[in-house]
């Protein structure tokens, strides 16, 4: 059945974040005068496409959770001043997604990342402008959604705003666990993006209809 609706996570499949997260990360430690993480350590957690405090938690598993919860604020205000410059989209996504825009693909980016944090990465890389639907963390204050692999974002935004096109017909494009199981939990098709995130055992292990090495080869997937 051919797709007509892709559905892009962001970090590590559209843009290369890892330097901006990996200094973010090990900054906001630094801060709070706590062990800072190891590039292994940030290599290994990294693997796994969690929300932020999540990540804290994991790295810093000695300190209070309402500690730990706390630096959240802190680690986005380093992010946004010192971390998103260094973002920049993977050779061939903007192109890459002008061309889907271009041929009538419904297009959305459906991330973990905090919805502000998102949008100012988008705007900055004028990459908003292909999507017609952007989900994050924050997307709908009024009514937190459970982020991925939970398939809320999916039932309470995706669906919606995409109705009438059946599950099969989209395609979600993602590096991490996070991106492929929330993708089988509400029967969308999956591609792992193989050159982001994720460790390749345990994606490839979570059977993704597609796996693509470079991001300019979800073309070949749609013709």
């Amino acid at each position: 059945m051919p797709y007509s609706t892709l559905l892009f996570d962001y970090d590590g499949t559209l843009c290369d974040t890892r330097q901006a997260i990996y200094h973010s990360l090990q900054q906001v430690f630094r801060r709070h005068r706590a062990p800072v993480p190891t590039p292994a350590a940030l290599d290994e957690v990294m693997t796994l496409g969690l929300p932020t405090l999540e990540i804290l938690q994991l790295l810093h598993p000695a300190g209070p959770a309402a500690d730990v919860a706390a630096w959240v604020p802190a680690y986005r205000a380093i992010y946004a001043a010192e971390g998103e410059p260094l973002v920049q989209p993977f050779a061939g996504a903007p192109a890459v997604l002008a061309e889907l825009q271009a041929a009538g693909y419904g297009l959305a980016y459906v991330s973990n990342k905090n919805i502000v944090t998102l949008g100012t990465s988008l705007d900055r890389l004028d990459l908003r402008r292909y999507a017609s639907l952007v989900v994050g963390e924050g997307s709908f204050p009024d009514r937190p959604l459970a982020l991925k692999p939970a398939p809320d974002m999916f039932y309470e935004a995706v669906q919606p705003h995409f109705l009438g096109t059946p599950a099969a017909n989209m395609l979600m494009i993602g590096d991490t666990p996070s991106d492929l199981l929330f993708a089988r939990s509400v029967g969308v098709p999956a591609c792992w993006a193989a050159y982001g995130f994720g460790d390749a055992v345990t994606c490839m292990a979570l059977g993704p209809q597609h796996h693509i090495s470079d991001v300019r080869d979800v073309l070949d997937l749609v013709e």
